[in-house]
């Protein structure tokens, strides 16, 4: 079984939680995150640089002279009790409700805390150097677990009272929090925990999780003993995962005809008059020289590997490595990431901006898939699974230094 542990934690006191929260890159382009530094004075973003910046010592200052400005200005403030941060989403009808904990470092090396995908080693210290800056983890890992009656009925006996914090985020989303010291509470959790539930499932955050891992070793870092990290839990059956679709540049020098009639070998296509959304597996959405496809893979395929007939891999095996030479989807820069959040629109805007490419629309990946190929120590392609809406940076951070 999993334990999860109540923390202080340290939070927006005399700001608003709005304009401290840290957008992702993958909501707003470069550009719009700048200007959104610069309108928010006190924002996260300002210690969470593009990692890529965080080799450069000056950076590394910057970033821990603004988060000792914080404190100093009680913009934020460290709770001086031990807490339970009941946290609820919302987008548009879609509701997730779940808590911020304390999660051991042990149980994800035991593998009680599982993973879908591949941890790559630079990114994964590249982040273990941005937390041990200002030895604070400010971004939740965020997992679900199985969906438990007693849990929910626990959490939902919180939220019928007002929140401590109430607002909608950058992404129209709509964040509450409940900050929970009671002993009664924070025991009877600790305990369903404890009795009843077996693993917790990384959805988004993999290299954090690798981060503070590296960070708990000794030998990475001899002054902090660290056996936590912060995470943000909510069922399986209230995590939502998109699609995650693609964008290639061109066709590998193919006419669009010829294209047509190698994949036509692997899959049954089909012109559409409007976007195409698949409503399947085996099913995707083609967009090339303003028109859209139906394809549907019709091979039977021959393997004991249950990653091999996931649709992402469908998509990278016959289309991808075998008629547009990708063979490396994750560091091809021919590729595009385009989460379905965007709408299908995103995908012609970027193919209509550049002749010759061609888009993917995919059905996403169903959360036991999620669970089929971490339960069986399998990882899934890179860009696989798009969960959304996320639990924020900044609104709970984890000082783990003190």
């Amino acid at each position: 079984m999993v334990e999860i542990k109540p923390f202080k934690g340290t939070r927006p006191f005399n700001e608003d939680a709005k304009s401290l929260i840290a957008p992702s890159t993958d909501h707003l382009s470069i550009e719009n995150i700048e200007i959104f530094k610069k309108n928010n004075y006190w924002n996260y973003l300002k210690i969470l640089n593009p990692v890529g910046q965080l080799k450069e010592t000056d950076t590394l200052l910057e970033a821990k002279l603004h988060f000792s400005e914080m404190k100093e200005n009680d913009v934020i403030k460290k709770d001086v009790d031990d807490h339970f941060y009941v946290y609820q989403i919302q987008f548009k009808e879609h509701i997730q409700t779940g808590f911020l904990s304390l999660a051991n470092i042990e149980d994800f090396t035991n593998e009680k805390i599982k993973a879908h995908e591949k941890i790559y080693e630079n990114r994964m210290r590249e982040r273990a150097e941005q937390m041990l800056n200002i030895k604070t983890q400010i971004g939740p890992i965020y997992v679900f677990f199985e969906n438990n009656k007693d849990i929910s009925k626990l959490l939902s006996s919180i939220i019928e009272k007002n929140p401590d914090y109430d607002f909608e985020s950058f992404d129209n989303s709509i964040h509450k929090l409940w900050c929970i010291s009671n002993l009664e509470f924070i025991n009877n959790l600790s305990s369903l925990f404890s009795k009843t539930i077996s693993n917790f499932y990384i959805a988004d955050g993999h290299h954090r999780m690798g981060a503070m891992k590296l960070i708990g070793e000794l030998k990475y870092n001899k002054n902090i003993h660290q056996e936590n990290f912060m995470i943000a839990a909510f069922p399986s059956d209230e995590a939502k995962i998109f699609d995650y679709n693609r964008v290639v540049k061109d066709l590998n020098g193919l006419s669009e005809k010829k294209f047509l009639e190698l994949i036509s070998e692997s899959f049954s296509i089909t012109k559409k008059d409007n976007a195409f959304k698949p409503e399947k597996n085996r099913e995707f959405g083609m967009y090339h020289e303003n028109k859209w496809y139906s394809l549907y893979f019709k091979e039977e395929l021959e393997t004991n590997n249950f990653v091999d007939t996931l649709d992402i891999n469908i998509l990278n095996n016959f289309i991808f490595k075998k008629y547009l030479n990708i063979e490396d989807v994750n560091n091809d820069e021919r590729i595009r990431f385009i989460a379905g959040c965007h709408g299908l629109n995103a995908l012609e805007k970027k193919v209509d901006e550049n002749k010759d490419s061609v888009a993917f629309s995919i059905f996403p990946s169903h959360i036991s898939d999620v669970i089929k190929v971490a339960d069986n120590k399998l990882t899934m392609p890179p860009k696989s699974t798009w969960f959304d809406p996320k639990p924020l940076d900044g609104l709970v951070v984890y000082e783990f230094g003190k």
